[in-house]
């Protein structure tokens, strides 16, 4: 990866990256401040357990610290993940207090989710003091603009991952499923197709206790559910697995793990929607989210597996030049407001 940015250079003890959530709720902020030269990255986590009775609690506690953390730092710069949306409250007030600044790096749940999206008003006006509002397309660039925000459409951050051991995997060929049981993963159509592919193994990630146990005992044998992996061992996996999986129900909602996947090289398998089809356009198999589908992708993607692997590694490089240009995007924009 190159160097990051002068601004971002000359900015790197005044900049701070905050997350609202325990590690591996922000992997991308993990990348995108590492790719910033961002030194200080903040994890604001009370508690896992979630509801409505717990979460006045817990978000009052979350943001008393957040403001204790900006007070002691006194960062001219703050960089804020969304969702939550409290998170990008707290730091603007902040930034209301010492004529400071703030960016939003907005994933697909705080542009979709009513919880996030209402009232509109509210989020809107908040958009508007931003620098800037990250997004993953243009549909949500759109919304911003609508709202007469800022925004800036960032897909992918290219990034390098920790080298180890690699995953002790056998010779046959094998299919990492990037899964979190979450309600927009057809992962019944996966095991439903697994069950039709017999010479594939795939290896399905998430905590498995969040899954549907009923449908976990159901997997044909050539499912193995790895529950969660450190971070080290995630990636292991990826690199010694022959293509990566990442499947939504949910339009306009970018696949982290397809992304890691393309930093890896890696070919991917995933959702047949116009986001993920102009993104990830050469070293992958798009399939609509059924058994049918899921089994013929997976069947093209073996059959052809040379040329995928070559597609992955053209676009991975010509990503590489995008991704520098909307740096430089960006920091025109942080030089803009500092000077102002």
């Amino acid at each position: 990866m190159t160097a990051p940015n002068a601004v971002f250079s000359t900015l790197a003890d005044r900049s701070l990256f905050l997350v609202w959530g325990p590690p591996s709720h922000g992997p991308r902020s993990q990348v995108f401040a590492k790719e910033l030269g961002i030194r200080e990255l903040h994890y604001i986590h009370a508690t896992s357990r979630r509801g409505v009775f717990i979460a006045p609690f817990k978000y009052a506690l979350q943001a008393a610290r957040t403001l204790s953390l900006l007070l002691q730092k006194k960062p001219r710069l703050v960089y804020v993940q969304s969702p939550p949306g409290l998170a990008v409250l707290f730091v603007y007030i902040y930034c209301a207090l010492t004529n400071g600044h703030f960016v939003v790096d907005a994933h697909s749940a705080a542009m979709q989710l009513p919880v996030w999206t209402r009232p509109r008003w509210f989020w809107g006006e908040l958009a508007r003091k931003a620098l800037t509002t990250i997004v993953t397309n243009k549909h949500f660039e759109q919304m911003l603009m609508d709202w007469g925000a800022r925004a800036l459409v960032l897909p992918d951050i290219p990034t390098t991952f920790p080298k180890s051991e690699l995953y002790p995997l056998d010779d046959g060929f094998h299919v990492t499923v990037v899964n979190t049981f979450s309600a927009d993963e057809p992962l019944e159509e996966i095991l439903e197709a697994a069950r039709d592919l017999e010479g594939v193994q795939f290896h399905i990630t998430g905590r498995v206790n969040r899954g549907d146990p009923k449908l976990v005992e159901r997997a044909p044998g050539n499912v193995h559910f790895t529950d969660f992996l450190g971070t080290e061992r995630y990636y292991s996996l990826l690199h010694a697995s022959h293509a990566v999986m990442c499947l939504t129900t949910r339009d306009h909602t970018m696949q982290r793990g397809a992304c890691e996947a393309l930093s890896l090289g890696k070919p991917i398998i995933t959702s047949h929607w116009m986001l993920l089809r102009e993104y990830f356009h050469s070293g992958t198999v798009h399939v609509d989210n059924s058994r049918d589908g899921i089994r013929a992708g997976v069947s093209e993607m073996k059959s052809n597996y040379a040329g995928y692997l070559s597609g992955i590694r053209d676009l991975r490089a010509s990503q590489q030049a995008e991704w520098e240009k909307k740096v430089g995007e960006l920091a025109a924009l942080v030089r803009s407001a500092l000077e102002a």
